[in-house]
């Protein structure tokens, strides 16, 4: 749940950062890169609106990151979760097919041998 203060923009940001470090790394590079972007992608936004959309849905997802990174487990931390059907139905075309980028991108980081598993 997000908290009723947003927090600005550029602090939202390094936060986000700062939580990727406890990702897979990955993940944590996938992750830095998609949030670099979108935050680029919206930095000339002046719809209040959106900007507030945008800040929530990010500190939702950090929060999120927070949250299942606290996990203890002997077993390996899933991160992320599933979009409910009722938000997919939300989606445009355009954020359908990012979704799915991003979908395809985080098989394939998750798929990839760490160095330590590489057979030589």
């Amino acid at each position: 749940m997000v908290s009723k203060n947003l927090l600005p923009p550029l602090a939202l940001y390094r936060q986000l950062l700062r939580a990727h470090r406890k990702l897979p790394p990955s993940l944590r590079l996938l992750g830095d890169d998609y949030v670099k972007s979108e935050f680029r992608r919206h930095q000339n936004i002046t719809n209040p609106i959106h900007i507030v959309g945008f800040l929530s849905e990010w500190q939702s997802y950090l929060e999120e990151i927070r949250q299942q990174s606290k996990l203890e487990s002997t077993e390996e931390i899933k991160f992320g979760k599933k979009i409910e059907l009722e938000d997919l139905e939300k989606f445009s075309d355009q954020q359908l097919g990012q979704l799915y980028e991003l979908r395809n991108e985080t098989k394939v980081a998750i798929s990839k041998p760490k160095k330590s598993e590489k057979i030589t």
